[in-house]
């Protein structure tokens, strides 16, 4: 399709032609020409898409509101939010936090000299505009480092002198558990936080309250994360209603607003079979592998990948007619790749690379924990930047939004009801 999918009567055309593409046709046309296609109008038609396609569908339902068929409201389009972008602004907002702030960078505990031992060579890249990959490798790795010097932490005081000598005494599951409940209590930004900042200046550790909630925002990523990779919708579900907040709070209003809506009519404004159906598409695995479940909207970007990219040609054949000449032979194309690969007995069948060996850059990180201790309390250690707990934040803006419109309804009433016959004939006369 050639359409122009940043404008809103583009995607009108876009959504008509996936729809005609699938057989889908305008019930009156089906009843008028005797088309062998379903009555759309006792069904709905679930679209994927990032934020700014479903604001242009809502625009598409809203200008077209006044119109008579339901087929012309376009009625039957339920916008579903990608997962995947939704992952990638919850990267973007951790960044947001905690590198794009200049003064964020100046402790010796903060994020930015976790990148100088795990990505030497990126630092301006991770200061200026990193990317989702990235941001998702750092908050991967740096995590794991963070809390491994948690648990050194936590170890030493049980008695024993490293992590090595407590895994060589064999604990058992239970005693592993035990110490992750610690871990979580004691290590994670949680309601202790606020009885923390309330202290005097000399008692703070305001690098250490920085520290938790680094380790909070990366626990919510990274379970978001493993939900989505599981296939677990309700706890993707349930790991979505804390980033609703935080992403208010760095400034992306737009994704909260849209989320929050989108719950919200999920479960208590669509009837049950909606629900159900909108709840199992959500992800899809096109693999059928475990931990292989993907979100649709990346899919969408994985097909744009080998469409416009790999296969879309080079020089003077890269054109939008030979692109889209050859798009449906794009699968073709990666199965002639396979079937030639095995012919020749290749041994390495896929373009995934293997997980990067990381074991001298986590003891270099965790060195520089333990010298500078980002998750031992010292009384009066100061901080150069003060992280805000945005989940609070962004409760208080989403408070403060609801006030301000019920106010502006109250207003409106107020004035609508002062308005009477004198008022309509002042205008006439």
């Amino acid at each position: 399709m050639d359409v122009n999918n940043s404008t809103v009567s583009g995607n009108i055309r876009a959504v008509a032609d996936l729809l005609r593409q699938g057989g889908i046709y305008d019930p009156a046309a089906v009843a008028a020409e005797g088309l062998d296609a379903p009555d759309i109008s006792r069904y709905v038609v679930l679209i994927h898409g990032d934020l700014g396609t479903g604001e242009r569908l809502q625009a598409v339902q809203l200008q077209r509101s006044i119109e008579a068929t339901p087929w012309d409201r376009f009625q039957h389009v339920v916008f579903v939010p990608g997962l995947f972008h939704l992952k990638m602004a919850c990267a973007e907002a951790i960044w947001r936090c905690f590198l794009q702030p200049l003064a964020a960078r100046e402790d010796e505990t903060s994020l930015i000299h976790d990148v100088t031992i795990l990505r030497p060579r990126e630092t301006g890249i991770y200061c200026s505009k990193p990317g989702f990959r990235r941001m998702h490798q750092l908050i991967s790795h740096a995590g794991v480092c963070r809390r491994l010097d948690c648990w050194r932490l936590h170890i030493e005081d049980l008695g024993f002198t490293s992590l090595e000598a407590f895994a060589a005494s064999a604990p058992t599951l239970d005693d592993l558990k035990t110490v992750a409940e610690h871990l979580v209590r004691n290590y994670v930004a949680n309601y202790q936080l606020r009885h923390m900042k309330a202290r005097p200046s000399d008692e703070r550790d305001i690098q250490f309250e920085n520290a938790l909630l680094m380790n909070k925002y990366y626990l919510l990523y990274e379970e978001l994360s493993y939900a989505m990779n599981r296939g677990d919708i309700g706890r993707v579900e349930t790991c979505i209603v804390p980033w609703i907040p935080i992403l208010k709070a760095v400034g992306k209003h737009k994704y909260a607003t849209q989320m929050m809506n989108f719950l919200t009519n999920v479960h208590y404004v669509y009837p049950p079979g909606l629900r159900h159906a909108i709840r199992y598409h959500w992800l899809v695995n096109p693999t059928g592998k475990e931990m292989k479940w993907r979100a649709v909207d990346w899919c969408v970007e994985l097909n744009n990948l080998f469409t416009k990219v790999k296969y879309g040609g080079k020089g003077s054949n890269r054109t939008l007619d030979r692109i889209l000449l050859e798009s449906p032979l794009v699968q073709a194309y990666r199965n002639a790749q396979v079937m030639i690969q095995k012919n020749f007995l290749h041994t390495h069948l896929t373009v995934k690379h293997g997980d990067p060996n990381m074991s001298k850059s986590f003891k270099a990180l965790t060195m520089r924990f333990e010298s500078h201790s980002p998750h031992r309390r010292i009384a009066g250690r100061k901080s150069r930047y003060e992280i805000l707990d945005l989940a609070d934040k962004g409760r208080e803006l989403m408070e403060k939004g609801m006030r301000d419109e019920v106010e502006r309804s109250e207003n409106t009433e107020d004035t609508e009801a002062r308005m009477g016959m004198d008022d309509v004939l002042v205008e006439l006369l």
